[in-house]
């Protein structure tokens, strides 16, 4: 849709006005123009002339940032080559709706740098493994959230990367974009309610255990700085949790393992009584119903 400055200015100006039907109507127009009016919404913040005249900008800049970041979600759930860092971009743009890509990424190109300087092309898949628990770890320090009350600075990209303090999803998640930029393919796996990675070698698995274990080489558990456990602990585990009814097992994609940070998310502002980005999460997780 089309408008001049002009005409955006006056709609701007309207919103002092104190009738409601006044500013229900402006509000609806400008609703109606779309993102491409939020920078000049948000100039206007600076110059607004009253405080009820603040919040009235806030309301509308609030609502269209709302149905920028929903638009986007749609985009990223509907793309064939999404990328699981552009989710996670997207679940922090929750809490801190100015996070920008650039920074992120030159973060995580750090650590990535790191390892890579370490790695050679005769290691091993498990020597890899150790190379990434060394700087993740020990070298960058990051480590788990020791509390029963999980906070909302574990899951969002910028915080966790000042911080190094993340939960066992947000540094899974970490450690898995690592992982895929050195092209070591792990995988993602629920087993007994405990979130782990997987490196898949049918071969090499069935040499080293047998054929009676699965086609996994190794899991890693991440919760635990990147330990590193065999099928056979792993059956171990299964066995155990099996007794008590609490088995589940599953392969985890790129939109479950963002739609396990929003729950979490959602679970906190519940929590914390913060109603605004409640909402926004339900909406979120609305979109990914079925993943």
């Amino acid at each position: 849709m089309t408008f001049s400055v002009s005409t955006l200015d006056a709609l701007i100006s309207l919103l002092d006005d104190q009738d409601e039907q006044v500013f229900g109507s402006v509000k609806e127009k400008l609703i109606s123009l779309g993102s491409v009016v939020l920078p000049k919404l948000e100039e206007s913040l600076l110059t607004a002339n009253s405080i009820e005249h603040v919040k009235k900008l806030e309301e509308i800049i609030s609502y269209l940032k709302k149905e920028v970041l929903l638009d986007r979600m749609k985009d990223w759930i509907s793309a064939d080559n999404r990328s699981l860092l552009d989710g996670w971009l997207l679940v922090s743009s929750v809490h801190h709706p100015n996070i920008t890509k650039e920074k992120i990424e030159n973060s995580i190109q750090k650590i990535y740098r790191e390892v890579w300087l370490e790695v050679t092309e005769s290691m091993t898949s498990l020597e890899k493994v150790a190379v990434i628990n060394h700087i993740l770890f020990k070298i960058n320090g990051f480590d788990i959230l020791n509390s029963d009350n999980p906070s909302v600075e574990s899951i969002i990209l910028d915080k966790l990367l000042f911080s190094k303090i993340g939960n066992v999803y947000s540094l899974t998640i970490l450690y898995l974009i690592i992982a895929r930029n050195l092209h070591l393919d792990l995988l993602p796996i629920m087993l007994a309610n405990k979130l782990l990675l997987v490196y898949e070698d049918n071969l090499a698995a069935s040499l080293a255990f047998g054929n009676s274990t699965d086609k996994y080489l190794f899991y890693i558990n991440v919760a635990h700085r990147g330990s590193v456990i065999s099928p056979k602990e792993v059956q171990f585990l299964y066995d155990k949790s099996q007794k008590y009814g609490k088995v589940v097992t599953r392969i985890e994609t790129d939109l479950s393992l963002i739609k396990k940070l929003l729950n979490l998310m959602y679970l906190i502002y519940t929590n914390e009584g913060e109603q605004e980005k409640l909402l926004l999460t339900e909406d979120l997780l609305a979109l990914l119903e079925g993943y």
